[in-house]
């Protein structure tokens, strides 16, 4: 008789901690885990950021910072961080949270207008994306890239077309270098170039008279006559 209340007290005792662990893990999988007021929350994890870091950005995000870290470790996250930039969206579990940062790299919109130098440049988009400037200035001046493109150091710079682009946050610097050929060579198509050759102009030169047009006048109703005063004197 009392070895069977003992054996009853143990299989009571191994329900209650079954019953714990099953409330846990479900707890930490599928219950809503944000702690921010916005509709969401980006974070950006670099290319040599490890599994710590990425829980120091997401630890003011949720409520419990330990029960992310237990299911992260189960589902093996910490074993496979990858690089970008992610959302986190209000009323997410750790579960839904996990898969985002896993494989849901948002694409960063990119800008930049008429810079004046390689340099300028450079700078303006290091503060958009990962790549820091000077890997980003090295990729632009790459004397064989440079020479297998058709370009030059002093026209370099009118590779760059300045408008709004969409990269990855972990882009490289060759990535956004090769991304931006690749955006000059599909603007520049045979019926432009034909149109600039009609009045003496070559890509480059078209590129140059557009940044300088940019400088004389930001309105776009005026910069047609800017520009013809400029090529009249040509």
């Amino acid at each position: 008789m009392y070895i069977k209340k003992i054996l009853w007290a143990v299989a009571l005792i191994g329900l209650v901690i079954v019953g714990y662990v099953a409330f846990y893990i479900y707890s930490a999988m599928f219950t809503p885990n944000t702690a921010f007021n916005n509709d969401e929350a980006y974070i950006y994890i670099n290319s040599n950021s490890s599994y710590n870091d990425v829980l120091e950005q997401i630890a003011p995000l949720v409520k419990s910072i330990d029960k992310f870290d237990a299911l992260a470790k189960q589902k093996k996250y910490d074993q496979y961080i990858k690089p970008g930039k992610y959302v986190i969206k209000k009323g997410m579990t750790n579960n839904e949270i996990i898969n985002s940062i896993r494989s849901k790299n948002l694409a960063v919109k990119l800008s930049f207008n008429n810079q004046h130098t390689l340099e300028d440049l450079a700078g303006r988009v290091s503060k958009q994306i990962e790549v820091d400037s000077l890997s980003l200035l090295m990729a632009m001046k790459d004397t064989l890239f440079l020479k297998e493109s058709g370009f030059t150091i002093q026209t370099a710079l009118g590779m760059y077309l300045p408008n709004t682009y969409e990269f990855k946050w972990n882009t490289t610097a060759e990535e956004f270098r090769n991304k931006m050929l690749t955006e000059y060579k599909r603007f520049w198509t045979e019926s432009r170039k034909s149109k600039a050759a009609d009045i003496n102009l070559t890509s480059n030169d078209v590129m140059t008279l557009a940044s300088i047009v940019h400088e004389e006048s930001k309105k776009p109703t005026e910069q047609p006559r800017v520009a013809g005063v400029y090529i009249n004197r040509l």
